[in-house]
């Protein structure tokens, strides 16, 4: 049994292995999903982003951010006020930070939603002089609330779905092109539909005429707001239009430049204790077979086994140990009637059996029938039926008559036939 069971295991294991190397040598499909991941090279990431933001900044430091604004702002400016020495406008007591220290953001996501905490960082980081370029398809309401914007976008927008291509347009003179910026897919419909006139700019719009693309101040810095956050993913770098791309982020100025990698689609806090494992494709594959093994090896081992059968002993014939004792027995009683009256009894069954006797006595027919019947001489025979008649009814009996009977007996039973 368990050599068929470890055949079986052997059987499952090389198949679950070949099915392993079959899954990791096989062409992977394409991911489509939006994670605009600044490290990912899926279709709708942002790794050539990232990578050409160098050339779009050039002399400054390119840095990522893993960290919401409160974290990477406010901590960061804390330990800059030590160091840096800053200035106050006369007129609105704002606090003025050196050109120098001041920096862009970059943030693309598909629905920037920032908690409180981080919205109050970012505000007070744009507020100081520093820039925030954000292109993102939805915004959270109380940021845009807060900069008196509202936007407009269908509740089901079927035009992604269509065939056809997409054209956005930049209103400066410029950097417009009167053709717009073709793309072979379309985007979806999200427009700006009302803003701060004062404060705001209006930098450009899609392919029907609506505002897609604005600039508004706050404070001493500007918040750029884009609603069309596909064109700058790898997909559309590489087969769309990256001159579009590069003149939108133009307005921000070149100084230090964070690409956000926080506020994505895919950010998931993983507290798993095997998180690193699952995130390397070898130890993930080695984990998996880890855990079928172990699995295996239980339905296995879990069937109800056989027991272990004894070694049983032949029983022991003790008819001899038997004989013994009930004859010590007899022997220490003493009773010798009672010996020969049970002698008496087993012989005259013995002839019953035999030789079909039905009547047992000591005359002379019943002497001739058993002694022709057994082939036995008349003379014992009748020597033995006269002791049977006597030993019925005889009170005591003599060590020297029972041996003789006996003896007689066990003759007897040698000679019959």
């Amino acid at each position: 049994m368990l050599k068929n069971n470890r055949k079986y295991l052997v059987i499952v294991v090389t198949l679950f292995v070949a099915l392993i190397a079959i899954h990791h040598y096989a062409p992977k499909p394409i991911d489509w999903n939006t994670t605009y991941n600044n490290k990912g090279k899926t279709p709708y990431s942002c790794y050539i982003l990232n990578d050409m933001l160098g050339s779009l900044f050039p002399g400054q430091a390119i840095e990522n951010s893993y960290d919401g604004f409160y974290v990477a702002l406010d901590s960061t400016n804390a330990e800059k006020k030590k160091l840096v020495v800053l200035t106050i406008q006369p007129d609105t007591n704002k606090i003025i930070i050196p050109d120098s220290e001041k920096m862009n953001i970059i943030v693309i996501t598909d629905d920037f939603e920032p908690d409180k905490y981080d919205f109050d960082a970012l505000l007070k980081f744009v507020g100081k002089g520093n820039d925030v370029f954000i292109s993102s398809s939805g915004f959270d309401k109380l940021f845009l609330d807060s900069l008196k914007i509202k936007l407009k976008s269908s509740v089901i927008d079927t035009s992604v779905y269509s065939k056809g291509k997409e054209v956005l347009y930049l209103l400066n003179t410029e950097l417009r092109n009167d053709s717009g910026y073709h793309y072979d897919k379309k985007m979806p419909l999200v427009s700006i539909s009302s803003f701060d006139t004062l404060n705001t700019t209006q930098l450009g719009t899609n392919r029907d005429g609506k505002l897609n693309y604005i600039c508004t101040k706050f404070g001493l810095g500007k918040i750029y707001i884009h609603t069309q956050p596909l064109v700058f993913t790898n997909y559309h770098l590489m087969h769309g239009n990256i001159e579009y791309a590069s003149k939108v982020l133009s307005y921000l100025p070149i100084r230090k430049t964070v690409l956000d990698n926080y506020y994505k689609p895919d950010r998931l806090v993983n507290t798993s204790p095997v998180r690193y494992i699952l995130s390397q494709p070898p130890l993930q594959s080695a984990y998996y077979l880890l855990l079928l093994t172990l699995l295996l090896y239980l339905l296995v081992e879990s069937k109800r086994r056989q027991r272990v059968i004894p070694v049983m002993k032949p029983p022991e014939n003790k008819s001899l140990q038997f004989v013994k004792t009930i004859g010590s027995l007899y022997f220490k009683q003493r009773n010798n009637a009672d010996l020969a009256h049970k002698k008496t009894i087993f012989f005259k069954e013995y002839l019953r059996e035999h030789y079909f006797l039905t009547k047992i006595t000591a005359t002379g027919e019943c002497v001739a029938i058993v002694s022709l019947k057994s082939g036995v001489s008349i003379d014992l025979v009748k020597e033995l039926l006269d002791s049977i008649n006597f030993y019925e009814t005889e009170q005591k009996v003599s060590d020297v008559s029972l041996i003789g009977f006996n003896r007689n007996i066990e003759l007897f039973y040698k000679q019959c036939l």
